[in-house]
């Protein structure tokens, strides 16, 4: 386990994701639109890890998007933001 603040924010935000896939849509809603403000951008780290940290971002973002505007979030969208937050954890770990 790394202790960098980076490692352990994308940790918890992938841990977040993964209680939030497991609630209520109206819960995940919360739980899922908090962390767009935790991975906000520190720009303090190389483009490869910002670019990663950008696309978790982004991916997180559209999938709260969509379960507080619809209440609901296919597949697919919760796959891509577990998926780009693994890929953001792999490049500070």
């Amino acid at each position: 386990m790394s202790d960098d603040p980076d490692f352990q924010r994308a940790s918890s935000a992938l841990r977040v994701l993964r209680q939030a896939r497991l609630s209520r849509n109206k819960a995940a809603a919360i739980m899922v639109g908090d962390l767009v403000y935790q991975i906000a951008n520190t720009g303090l780290r190389s483009p490869e890890q910002e670019e990663a940290r950008e696309a978790a971002w982004v991916a997180i973002s559209v999938l709260a998007h969509a379960l507080k505007e619809e209440g609901f979030a296919c597949s697919t969208l919760w796959k891509a933001a577990v998926g780009a937050t693994e890929s953001w954890i792999e490049l500070l770990d």
